[in-house]
């Protein structure tokens, strides 16, 4: 039989328990709040960064847009010139002309009469060497039929020394070139 203080020991230990759990259980209810609030965090911060991103591209579309307007009148001022070189003490502008290419407009008419130095044979394909017509049209000044001759034009590219540059010591390329010496737009 139970006394008295047994009972209510054993009723304290009940509500203690339930206390406990209780206390857990509100323990796992924070670590989700944080939780929540952690991804609300990167979520906030995700938004923040579309926001730069945004400002920065209008600011740098603004930027750009000026660059391409002094890309323009530098090319004018090249090709105004008469000198395929211009040489500054800020950067260096040049005009070169780009090698004709070959186009095989009509494949079956070009290879009616294409001679076997015009082609290249690959088992099963056979196809036109554009180098191989670009040689012949050199050398014979006779476009071969079903063939069109795209002329080069005249290139401007720029580039822009830095401390470091040394004259002469790079080539413009195509597009932006970005170097630890220089800077070339073509």
């Amino acid at each position: 039989m139970k006394n008295f203080l047994d009972e209510l020991l054993e009723e304290v230990e009940q509500k203690e328990d339930q206390q406990t759990e209780v206390f857990i259980d509100l323990l796992l209810l924070r670590i989700k709040s944080l939780q929540d609030e952690i991804a609300d965090n990167f979520s906030n911060a995700d938004k923040e960064i579309e926001i730069i991103k945004n400002w920065a591209l209008s600011k740098n579309t603004v930027l750009q847009e000026r660059i391409n307007l002094i890309e323009k009148q530098l090319e004018q001022f090249a090709r105004s010139s008469d000198k395929k070189t211009i040489d500054l003490p800020n950067g260096i502008l040049k005009i070169r002309k780009s090698p004709d290419k070959a186009e095989v407009v009509d494949l079956e008419l070009f290879l009616k009469k294409a001679t076997s130095d015009l082609i290249t044979v690959i088992p099963e394909q056979i196809k036109p060497n554009l180098k191989g017509i670009k040689n012949f049209i050199k050398m014979t000044t006779k476009v071969p039929e079903g063939v069109k001759v795209i002329e080069g034009k005249d290139e401007f590219s720029y580039l822009i020394k830095t401390e470091d540059t040394n004259a002469g010591e790079k080539e413009a390329g195509a597009g932006v070139e970005q170097t630890g010496e220089l800077r070339a737009v073509v």
